[in-house]
């Protein structure tokens, strides 16, 4: 890999411990409403977009009325938890995004969240400005693992595409950078990485502090 000029971060499990936030939000709703909301059950659509998760619980669950009220008043708790307790930043980012401010490289968010939450977590945390732009998951017409999201974020960057890096916790985050052809940096968050992430990766690290050392050692070369 040549320089790097520009990164591309997801948002969700990655910037923000928000993985954990949305179960317990919605597990709340849930409980109340008699649905059976398991772990094991949101772990399989981490890293999807909320069509995706919400075209599945109309699917399994099979209750029209109890599914949309979940869909409606869980997103209300996740912004009543997030206007109040604020969010959990993950280890490393700021160091990495004072790094890459001072080095002047280009940073941008591509998250299949709505552009409404990916602003409300960014302003709670005092992160408006810092990116260069915001590409979210209602900007485009199919989610991760489509690429889409991705050659969108990277198209208004004036940066080749070898020049660039994108950073993800998730299988699909994973498979969507491989298909734009662009090499991508995973952090793994709730779900260990498989062979596939391991295939289809440059490198699987532990935080972004490691990220933060790998882009300052291979721009010295």
């Amino acid at each position: 890999m040549k320089k790097i000029e520009a990164v591309i971060f997801d948002m969700d499990g990655l910037i923000f411990d928000t993985e954990t936030l949305y179960y317990r939000a919605n597990q709340e709703i849930s409980d109340e409403i008699g649905l059976d909301f398991t772990y094991d059950y949101y772990l399989k659509y981490v890293g999807t977009s909320d069509e995706e998760l919400h075209e599945n619980l109309y699917r399994d669950f099979k209750d029209e009325e109890k599914v949309a009220h979940l869909i409606q008043e869980g997103r209300k708790r996740v912004e009543e938890i997030v206007r109040r307790d604020g969010l959990i930043i993950k280890e490393g980012f700021m160091e990495l995004l004072n790094y890459l401010e001072e080095k002047n490289i280009k940073k941008v968010v591509a998250s299949s969240n709505l552009k409404e939450m990916i602003h409300l977590f960014i302003e709670r945390e005092a992160l408006t400005g810092r990116f260069d732009y915001i590409v979210s998951g209602d900007e485009v017409k199919r989610a991760k693992p489509d690429p889409e999201i991705f050659e969108k974020a990277w198209s208004g960057l004036g940066v080749a595409k070898e020049n660039t890096l994108i950073l993800e916790d998730s299988i699909n985050g994973i498979r969507a950078a491989f298909d734009a052809g662009i090499d991508v940096i995973m952090v793994p968050d709730l779900i260990p990485p498989g062979e596939e992430a391991v295939e289809k990766t440059l490198e699987i690290y532990e935080n972004l502090t490691i990220v933060k050392a790998y882009i300052d050692q291979q721009n010295k070369r």
